[in-house]
């Protein structure tokens, strides 16, 4: 490694070579260090900065030498250590930054697990895990959201789905018998099963639908939850949005009694419209129009998974409310996007974490 005094040395000659270029070879360098994929001030082996401790927050933190390379730290606080990665989405990732980033990208564009799979090199186990990876930071980022101003609420109902619970020997290729928990056989309202992403064997609004309240205010910030089985209820709603209602909100829903129970029950203003009636859908300047378009997102984003697995629900719920928050951009620009949010999550989940992901928090029907 070069001492201060080597360096100083070669940027003083580098700045000399500068001086010396004509007006044209200096504006090629400086188109070629404009495309360059790695930071020139982005040193691999030390950080910029001192970051703070992911597991208390602290700013008191030293660094405490490097392993495999990579600088390590020491929390004052807490006295853990921690490295660059830990807590991040690349936490124990054997793999590099730069396929990370083109696994992002391919996140993005919405690629197929298998074609995700292949542009980074990666097994089609690592891409299923690396993208609920990504998508728990996006859920989770959602704890601290206050929905304020006007605020239009609907339900939407998705079939229940236990797609990878089964507790085969080949199971995500591992070739032994995994226990994941929910098992389908425990969980599941009827005692038969159907086809993955098909018809249910009960009409209408059945037990076997996830009723899933949504919501957006004004400033175009989303907010789905997975609330419960069958027709929506109060509780239902309770459980997805109590705590994420700002003090000045005015609810604009359908003419639904559990909305309206909701409402009151919360001493909340409340403009009710009549959904499917032509004329009756807007009201001056309220309207379900954003919440619909919303509902008309997530549809289109679920269809080419065939079913997705109810204990996974509201990871995509969260990847579709993601760009709903962003339209108009394009897939590429969402990938930077996404690099941002990551670096803004305190915490993402490990392997082991999304592997025995638990079934969603409200009781199964029986």
């Amino acid at each position: 490694m070069l001492s201060n005094k080597q360096k100083s040395s070669n940027l003083e000659a580098m700045a000399e070579m500068l001086r010396n270029l004509t007006q044209e070879d200096f504006q090629l360098v400086m188109e070629l260090v404009e495309q360059s994929p790695v930071p020139l001030n982005e040193d691999p082996q030390i950080d910029e900065g001192t970051p703070c401790c992911p597991h208390c927050s602290s700013n008191h933190v030293h660094r405490n030498g490097f392993v495999r390379g990579k600088q390590r730290y020491l929390c004052q606080e807490c006295g853990r250590t921690f490295g660059q990665t830990t807590g991040s989405v690349r936490y124990k990732s054997k793999h590099s930054k730069e396929t990370w980033e083109t696994y992002l990208e391919a996140f993005a564009l919405r690629l197929p697990l298998r074609d995700a799979a292949g542009r980074c090199g990666i097994a089609l186990s690592t891409a299923f895990f690396w993208r609920h990876k990504i998508l728990d930071a996006l859920s989770n980022g959602k704890n601290g959201l206050l929905l304020s101003g006007q605020v239009q609420e609907d339900e939407t109902y998705i079939q229940d789905n236990f797609k990878g619970n089964c507790n085969a020997e080949n199971n995500l290729a591992t070739r032994q018998k995994q226990e994941r928990s929910p098992a389908y056989k425990t969980h599941r309202v009827t005692g038969h099963r159907h086809k993955r992403g098909k018809a249910t064997h009960t009409r209408g609004l059945s037990k076997q639908k996830i009723c899933i309240p949504c919501a957006i205010d004004e400033q175009g910030r989303t907010l789905s939850k997975a609330a419960g089985r069958g027709m929506v209820q109060p509780a239902h709603l309770s459980f997805a949005l109590s705590s994420h209602l700002d003090d000045d909100v005015v609810m604009v829903t359908d003419k639904s009694r559990a909305s309206q129970e909701f409402c009151d029950l919360n001493s909340l203003p409340v403009v009710q419209l009549k959904a499917g009636i032509k004329g009756c859908e807007v009201r001056g300047r309220y309207n379900l129009q954003k919440i619909n378009n919303l509902h008309s997102r997530l549809k289109g984003l679920l269809a080419p998974f065939r079913g997705v697995s109810t204990k996974y629900l509201d990871n995509y719920l969260a990847w579709n409310g993601f760009e709903a928050e962003n339209p108009g951009v394009g897939r590429l620009d969402l990938k930077e996007m996404l690099l941002d949010r990551m670096q803004a999550i305190g915490r993402c989940s490990t392997y082991l974490e999304v592997f025995h992901k638990p079934p969603l928090p409200f009781p199964a029907a029986g």
